[in-house]
């Protein structure tokens, strides 16, 4: 019975992952230049026109807990885009069928799928110079993201990938 339990925790514990991300950045950028933001006026996110302004909102929010702030003249231009996929769940219940008298050995097994189709967004987050337009950092998120969310919940979903990608910036060098 033991058993059961933990092999139960385990799957979900490894089930409820967080986002995970990716991060990239310019090792010749002086970061500490970097104080005020503004996003490109021609953003081809790949989201809704709401959800585009809530991740907007999200990121902005994040950014100005860190003490950067929003600006027309800024040193910094934001971008990003997204993608959508799905994965098919490869946790499976096993069950088998067997003997093990005699000489005559034999057994049949199968297994059921565990969930379902999940679906997932991949949020790419570009950082660049406003100056010259040159690329000095990017953070890609993986989340899990079902589109029926209600708004509330995309807002908190954005939130908190947001937080994800800026946990990295600026970078320790």
């Amino acid at each position: 019975m033991k058993q059961l339990f933990f092999f139960l925790g385990m799957i979900s514990l490894i089930s409820c992952g967080g986002p995970k991300a990716f991060y990239d950045y310019d090792e010749k950028m002086d970061f500490e230049q970097c104080q005020n933001f503004s996003y490109y006026t021609n953003i081809e996110s790949g989201l809704s026109e709401l959800d585009e302004e809530r991740f907007m909102q999200s990121l902005s929010k994040s950014l100005k807990n860190q003490g950067y702030q929003q600006s027309e003249n800024s040193d910094f231009r934001i971008n990003f885009y997204a993608e959508f996929f799905e994965e098919r769940n490869n946790n499976t219940i096993g069950i088998g069928v067997g003997s093990g008298g005699g000489a005559v050995r034999g057994g049949i097994s199968g297994g059921i799928p565990l969930g379902g189709i999940k679906q997932f967004i991949s949020l790419t987050i570009e950082f660049t110079n406003a100056l010259n337009d040159e690329l000095f950092w990017q953070a890609v998120v993986e989340s899990k993201f079902d589109r029926e969310l209600s708004p509330k919940e995309r807002e908190e979903a954005f939130l908190e990938i947001a937080k994800k990608a800026l946990e990295n910036f600026p970078p320790e060098k």
